[in-house]
């Protein structure tokens, strides 16, 4: 799995931090700790991005409770890069597709989990693209939208709209499993 967290101008730090401590949420749950412990185990990488993707936490091998609540601690320790760019999805998705050639070992399934508030700022290349390229290898996209409320009063009827807008967006152009 690669875990790819928008850290892009358009998201606050909070948002940000929900992104992060979600995952990590995930990996206390017991619920996901039996389904790990009942397989094989999980590979994870975690990266964020912006105009361009970088690792921030490298290949974690997880086959039970104590590697699955250590990942958890470790990626909450993981600070936001100082990024306000746009938006390169199409970038992002290509990053955690080669990232996905080099995992440590043969996964059985090949995943990108994407969270984001919104489209595509800087589309070279195109989300769509990337997303055609990844899955021709097989790997499957998810995509977790948001919405970086900014404050600007418009009201929750425009961030029930902006939502619906970007996980219409994110269907289209994105994801190959869920939004």
């Amino acid at each position: 799995i690669v875990l790819l967290l928008d850290v892009s101008g358009s998201v606050p730090d909070a948002m940000y931090a929900a992104q992060r401590d979600g995952a990590a949420a995930a990996f206390e749950d017991p619920r996901l700790i039996r389904a790990i412990e009942a397989s094989e185990g999980v590979a994870v990488l975690v990266a964020q991005f912006d105009t361009v993707a970088a690792t921030r936490l490298g290949w974690t091998l997880i086959r039970d409770g104590a590697a699955s609540h250590g990942f958890a601690r470790d990626l909450r320790a993981i600070g936001r890069l100082d990024r306000h760019r746009p938006t390169a999805i199409g970038r992002a998705i290509a990053h955690a597709a080669d990232a996905l050639a080099g995992a440590p070992c043969a996964p059985l399934v090949r995943l990108i989990d994407i969270s984001t508030d919104g489209h595509e700022t800087d589309p070279h290349p195109p989300a769509w693209e990337a997303r055609d390229a990844a899955a021709s290898e097989g790997i499957v996209i998810n995509a977790i939208a948001f919405e970086a409320f900014d404050g600007l009063g418009r009201g929750e009827a425009w961030v029930g709209k902006a939502l619906a807008e970007t996980e219409a967006w994110l269907r289209d152009n994105v994801a190959t499993g869920f939004v």
